[in-house]
């Protein structure tokens, strides 16, 4: 099983990366990204170390394609903590795709909110001031505007996708009760 998730996880980091290429190049359209519905998704479905390690392995790699090899605190440090929100609901919840579409339109939300203030914070562009932080979030509205777009597809999307993957990988908890209560019976 763990063979099988590592190959599961790389897999995703391909196609977050290829996504992540593909809607910045093709698509253009500022902030319609996959990135956030994966980072949410890896920590629902992996948990552990893999929370932090696709996300954070979709944005390295691709920043090497887009010539970024900074290091983006604010960035980055979402995408972590989104991945650890993702970790609050299971894959196998009841109401699963609209608990963590739910939870991807929040994480949408604090990305928004976590991101512009570190612009507000570092690059100079706006007053430090009460008000200088309000013109930077209101200018980040159509931002906003189009990642949750982007979150509302891909969330629910990718947790099919990901859902089917997994019971294919997996063998659910009933079916491991039912062998021992049949191994039980016979002995």
């Amino acid at each position: 099983m763990h063979r099988k998730k590592i190959i599961l996880a790389i897999l995703i980091v391909i196609l977050g990366v290829i996504f992540r290429i593909f809607l910045v190049e093709i698509i253009n359209i500022p902030n319609f990204e996959a990135v956030t519905a994966l980072s949410l998704l890896s920590g629902s479905f992996f948990g552990g170390i893999y929370t932090a390690i696709i996300p954070l392995s979709i944005i390295f790699v691709s920043d090497f394609h887009f010539g970024n090899t900074s290091i983006y605190f604010f960035t980055w440090s979402a995408f972590i903590l989104i991945g650890i929100l993702g970790t609050l609901i299971k894959a196998n919840s009841s109401y699963y795709i609209f608990k963590i579409t739910g939870m991807g339109f929040l994480s949408t939300l604090f990305f928004y909110l976590w991101t512009n203030f570190g612009w507000w914070l570092t690059f100079g562009m706006y007053e430090m001031t009460v008000g200088g932080l309000m013109q930077c979030y209101i200018a980040a509205l159509p931002f906003l505007k189009n990642q949750i777009f982007s979150v509302l597809i891909f969330v629910p999307s990718f947790a099919i996708l990901l859902s089917f993957a997994f019971s294919k990988i997996k063998v659910p908890q009933k079916d491991i009760k039912i062998k021992l209560a049949k191994e039980e019976m016979r002995s």
